[in-house]
């Protein structure tokens, strides 16, 4: 294979809030965002799995380079996908994002269901990297077929807006499209001028992104809507019934402030209309705000469809559970379990949030209760809430499944719930027996994206009835493919006596004791340690380097000689300081054991160890020592030019 790696760079943009949940840390969120050195990252772990996740809908079976079978438990491979941490552009604010479980009998808020989402807001864009490493593919065939699998998920469906990711995607969360998709394809030669320029260098990008055609077919429907609020006029050309308002609270620690954002705001008569409004207003009743527009989350759309589809089959005799008395466990043959999901089954129906589009208005009103004997203020029940009095929310719907008979049975429910909103008996977000909420819907016309099978493909036969054919396996999994392979003889010292422990293990003792064991041998190629904690150093240590190290008084927990035919290794265990000498001998020698050697370009990504760019003009080399089908050590050579 000519190719040694591919690599995809693009910037992935967001087209609504995206949470992806981190360790857990100091956070007052339910599912707080993943954060590195207080910067979120999206982890290259979940963007794989996302990619992972959308090649296998339309590719069957999946070259095992790109991902094994979970059901496998012998003889597993390391993926060629490749995909790295990904950060912002720009440094961006978190915010917190609130969800509520609401009761399909009464419409409250069920027991024991709010909590909290950190999310990063729409519109952030993050640089991507990922790549395709054709050294871990069987043969040529698999690592174009892995190639080209990536290039079609990437600009037939992420630059399409088909890339979700993150939770809480059937609820509007994590969509996301792609732009500035480039590929570039590395030989031996370029790969290693892109290694000794820390990854800088990179070759032509290819003209077009390679991509293989599908496998399996896989089917979606996508439909947009808008929900318009404002003045409601039956006819045209008559006088306004009412006005259609809008309203969806933010998280609670949002709710007294609202900002005021690029929208026209309602005037008390006594305000001059040339004064400018403050950036935030205070209030009892905030609405949920993003990039300076009024949201529609996908969450509150999906509710009220659910809760209209409850009770239209409960109208019709047909039983459809409240999945919060249940803690969503419905069942799968629950009706609105197959048509918006259960516990053990993901939606086929996903929402997008939706955020005011064009012009919008708003204002704060003031309210009370009013006292049913003297028609005046209740109490001390006066406040105030803020209501959207005019805009449009462009949202989108999008249906998958694996069969058209089943995408079709969805789209069919889910036109008599759109067709409700658009008579405009379908409302939506908070206080609906209030006036807010009633908003008309326009829907467009269902857009088939349907995935054909275009192709058959067949995986590479791979053997493992025979030991030399499991050997040769072996080596397939390795970190990167050998360069070339050989017997010897090594012999292994260990110390007939423990380490005195009145010495401690530094880099002067650990030397004292390696040019002991090494007598006769060259001076090592290098060098490397683990240093211990010590707080009291303001400049970090040198942990790598040439010949035998400068610094002898540095007190590490691991430390490591090599030279091109052995290598002296010492570590503290909780038993104390032990070392270990392997090198290699003749096969007449006492002790020789015979072992295999592989040799292999040593690479820790950035990473000063090992592949400290050169060692005097030459390429680094792992020479690693292979008994009994285990890895008995290994040392560091030079790989001649």
């Amino acid at each position: 294979m000519n190719t040694r790696l591919t690599l995809f760079k693009a910037v992935l943009v967001q087209d609504s809030a995206l949470s992806v949940s981190g360790l857990d840390r100091d956070s007052s969120a339910d599912h707080p965002f993943a954060m590195v050195n207080g910067q979120p990252i999206l982890v290259g772990r979940g963007l794989k799995g996302a990619a992972v996740s959308m090649a296998r809908r339309f590719f069957d079976p999946l070259p095992r380079c790109i991902s094994e079978d979970s059901n496998r438990t012998t003889s597993l491979r390391r993926s060629a996908w490749e995909f790295t941490d990904a950060t912002p552009l720009r440094n961006t604010k978190l915010r917190l994002r609130s969800g509520v479980g609401i009761r399909h009998k009464t419409g409250a808020r069920a027991d024991g269901v709010l909590y909290d989402h950190e999310v990063v807001p729409s519109g952030t864009k993050w640089t991507l990297t990922f790549r395709v490493d054709w050294s871990y593919a069987a043969d040529e065939n698999e690592a174009i077929e892995a190639e080209g699998i990536l290039g079609y998920i990437l600009s037939e469906h992420w630059k399409k807006a088909r890339c979700w990711l993150g939770g809480g995607v059937a609820r509007g969360l994590g969509w996301c499209h792609i732009e500035a998709l480039h590929a570039y394809r590395f030989d031996q030669d370029a790969y290693k001028l892109w290694l000794k320029s820390e990854r800088q260098t990179l070759p032509p990008a290819l003209q077009a992104i390679p991509t293989v055609e599908p496998t399996r077919s896989w089917f979606f429907r996508t439909r947009d809507v808008k929900l318009s609020f404002g003045e409601y006029k039956p006819e045209p050309e008559e006088a306004a019934w009412g006005l259609d308002m809008f309203a969806i609270g933010p998280h609670d620690s949002e709710k007294t402030l609202q900002f005021t954002g690029d929208g026209k705001w309602g005037r008390p008569s006594w305000v001059d209309s040339e004064t400018q409004l403050p950036d935030a207003l205070m209030t009892d009743r905030s609405i949920l705000m993003e990039r300076d527009k009024p949201l529609l989350p996908g969450a509150s759309l999906r509710g009220s469809m659910r809760h209209a589809f409850s009770r239209l089959k409960n109208s019709e005799g047909k039983k459809v559970k409240d999945p919060h008395l249940f803690q969503g466990d419905v069942g799968e043959h629950d009706l609105g379990g197959r048509l918006f999901g259960t516990v053990a089954k993901s939606s086929r129906v996903i929402i997008r949030d939706g955020l005011a589009n064009g012009e919008w208005s708003a204002a704060k009103l003031h309210m009370h209760a009013e006292d049913e004997f003297s028609a005046s203020s209740y109490g001390s029940s006066k406040r105030d809430a803020v209501r959207v009095l005019k805009g449009t929310f462009p949202t989108r719907i999008v249906v998958e499944g694996p069969t058209s008979k089943d995408v079709e049975s969805l789209v069919g429910e889910l036109d008599h719930l759109i067709g409700l909103g658009e008579i405009g008996h379908l409302p939506v977000g908070g206080h609906k027996t209030k006036g807010a909420g009633w908003g008309l819907w326009k829907a467009g016309e269902w857009k088939n994206d349907d995935v054909k099978k275009a192709r058959d493909w067949t995986p590479p036969i791979e053997e493992h009835n025979n030991q030399e054919s499991a050997k040769k396996d072996k080596q397939q999994q390795t970190f990167i493919k050998a360069t070339c392979e050989s017997e010897t003889y090594v012999r292994v010292c260990t110390p007939k006596e423990s380490w005195d422990e009145s010495k401690q293990l530094t880099l002067a003792t650990a030397i004292e004791a390696a040019q002991k064991a090494f007598a006769q041998q060259q001076n090592p190629v290098a060098w490397w340690c683990d240093p211990t904690i010590n707080l009291h150093l303001s400049i970090p240590p040198v942990t790598f380097g040439k010949g035998w190290p400068q610094d002898g008084d540095l007190q590490v927990d691991e430390v490591a000689f090599y030279s091109e035919k052995a290598v002296w290794r010492a570590a503290k265990t909780a038993k104390g300081v032990h070392w270990v000498f392997i090198q290699e001998v003749d096969e007449n020698t006492p002790e020789a054991k015979k072992v295999d050697v592989i040799s292999r370009p040593a690479r820790l990504h950035k990473s000063e160890r090992f592949s400290a760019a050169e060692l005097d003009g030459n390429n680094v080399l792992l020479r690693e020592w292979y008994a009994d089908g285990a890895l008995l050590g290994f040392t560091i050579e030079k790989e001649r030019n």
